[in-house]
């Protein structure tokens, strides 16, 4: 094990070398600038509601997307979202860790129990482990409900500050992200992330070369639940509120949306999945105070009994609908597409007039 750590090391350093000469090193640090500096023009709603979250799931979707390349599904990422979620603020409150402590203790400890279920489950197939932590997600939302005099689970409790919401928790949110979906790239690129690769495209012929699929899968595990672990507990401070509702399936199949929608296996793809899903998620349900403005004129009949109740169903409506049209006319997701039409671009560009 060590030897394949110190192997990875070295070919992660030398990604590192690549990386900061390629062009998109450079893309890279712009899109840093223009994300440090947008949050400044904007409202603190936006930030809070809108940006912040896109940066949590970024990280999450990024975590699923990284197991995903191992050729391992999960329908019960949310089962290690919420321990994320609740042990970070429970520890900082029952125990009176520092919540940025309690952040990282509730990503290790949902990296830990993550170990112990790969342990048992790397060696199945992709989907028969998709359904093993689905029904694992059940069983923790049983577990942390039950133990309601303990966690509080069931109506909830407010989570304790890091830092001021708003634009301080921005910009620690983002920083972590930066940080933690570069790490993910740099496993993806290292030597283990091409024995991911390699499992993910032919395990049978992965394992005649030599490569010890159960070992990687479980790695690839481990890693995946510290993530989805980080993400659960920068959620629970950045909404400053937490219950059993963070184990929801809805939370499960966030990411996978995301990841595909985005584009599996690639790096930008559940960044961009993101950033696409929490839009909708914000805004769409905003048409029924445009309806409720339509709707309401004297003299035309209602179309919907309680135009307040008309936000979730589209929301869940929009998110359904661009996910068929992306799955049916842009299998690879997002971001192959925007490749493609930067590359034309430049293209053009480059031409003789």
């Amino acid at each position: 094990m060590s030897r394949t750590f110190k192997n990875s090391l070295g070919s992660i350093k030398r990604e590192v070398v690549n990386f900061s000469r390629s062009q998109k090193f450079y893309f890279l640090i712009a899109a840093i600038a223009f994300a440090a500096i947008l949050p400044i023009f904007l409202t603190t709603y936006v930030v809070s509601e809108v940006l912040t979250p896109m940066i949590i799931f970024a990280i999450y979707a990024s975590s699923w997307n990284l197991l995903a390349s191992s050729g391992q599904g999960s329908l019960g990422h949310a089962a290690f979202l919420g321990i994320g979620s609740f042990v970070s603020a429970l520890l900082a409150i029952k125990s009176g860790v520092p919540p940025i402590i309690g952040l990282f203790l509730g990503s290790l400890l949902s990296a830990a129990i993550g170990f112990l279920i790969g342990l048992t489950c790397v060696r199945l197939k992709a989907w028969f482990l998709a359904m093993v932590t689905f029904g694992f997600s059940v069983i923790i939302v049983t577990i942390f409900t039950e133990l309601d005099d303990f966690t509080s689970a069931v109506l909830g409790f407010p989570t304790p500050l890091i830092v001021g919401r708003g634009l301080p928790f921005y910009y620690m949110t983002f920083a972590i992200a930066v940080i933690s979906i570069f790490t993910m790239y740099l496993v993806m690129k290292s030597k283990i992330g091409l024995a991911f690769k390699a499992i993910h495209q032919n395990e049978l012929e992965a394992k005649m070369v030599g490569i010890n699929t159960a070992k990687y899968r479980l790695i690839a595990f481990v890693i995946s639940t510290f993530f989805a672990g980080l993400a659960g507990g920068l959620f629970a401070y950045s909404i400053g509120y937490i219950d059993h509702s963070v184990f929801d399936p809805y939370y499960s199949f966030l990411p996978l949306m995301m990841a595909v929608i985005g584009g599996l296996g690639t790096i930008e793809g559940p960044i961009i999945g993101s950033a696409i899903i929490v839009t909708i998620d914000k805004y769409l349900p905003r048409i029924d105070l445009i309806l409720g403005s339509l709707i309401g004129r004297e003299g035309l009949i209602p179309l919907f009994p309680a135009v307040s109740s008309v936000g979730p169903p589209l929301r869940m409506l929009g998110l359904g609908v661009f996910l068929i049209v992306v799955v049916i006319f842009a299998p690879k997701g997002v971001a192959p597409l925007i490749k493609k039409a930067y590359n034309y671009l430049s293209s053009s560009e480059e031409k003789p007039k």
